[in-house]
């Protein structure tokens, strides 16, 4: 059972904690995290989210998920990078892109193989390294085998 802090209009914790699936039931509010994870040659590394997902199935995009309850941020988002591929990475290497609404936004530098993750396969079937500049483009052409907002477009700007 993932337990998630819901937090109020202005970011405050209510003091009740739920279930995640409880939390979308009731659009509950909530702390998340994006990890864009970046190798040397300017790819992204995309994840296609499982088929099984609840929102989004089958759609590609970056590393994200939410805040478990009484976790840090940062701890967020190194656990889910740890429990959906697999790899481990120390604090010192998270980069802060920034937050948008409820979203913190971080950079990984990272250049393993595709091959060496090894998936958790309820979020995501599979990983592939894509230079930023095509994501970008398709982004822009609203490619809807995508999940990206405008404020992540500008990001991916950024990291080019």
């Amino acid at each position: 059972m993932e337990l998630i802090e819901v937090i109020d209009d202005n970011g405050n914790f209510t003091g009740e904690v739920v279930d995640i699936k409880e939390l979308h039931d009731r659009n509950l509010l909530h702390y998340e995290v994006v990890v864009f994870i970046v190798n040397d040659k300017k790819e992204v590394l995309l994840q296609k989210r499982s088929a099984s997902k609840r929102f989004n199935a089958n759609k590609w995009a970056v590393l994200a998920g939410h805040v478990d309850a009484y976790e840090s941020i940062e701890d967020a988002a190194l656990r889910e990078i740890k429990e959906e591929l697999g790899v481990s990475f120390d604090k010192r290497e998270l980069k802060t892109l920034g937050k948008h609404n409820l979203t913190y936004y971080y950079l990984i530098k990272c250049n393993l193989k595709e091959e060496d993750f090894v998936l958790q396969k309820e979020e995501l079937s599979e990983v592939k390294w894509v230079p930023i500049e095509e994501v970008i483009t398709r982004i822009m052409k609203r490619d809807d085998t995508l999940v990206f907002n405008e404020f992540m477009l500008n990001l991916f700007k950024k990291l080019k």
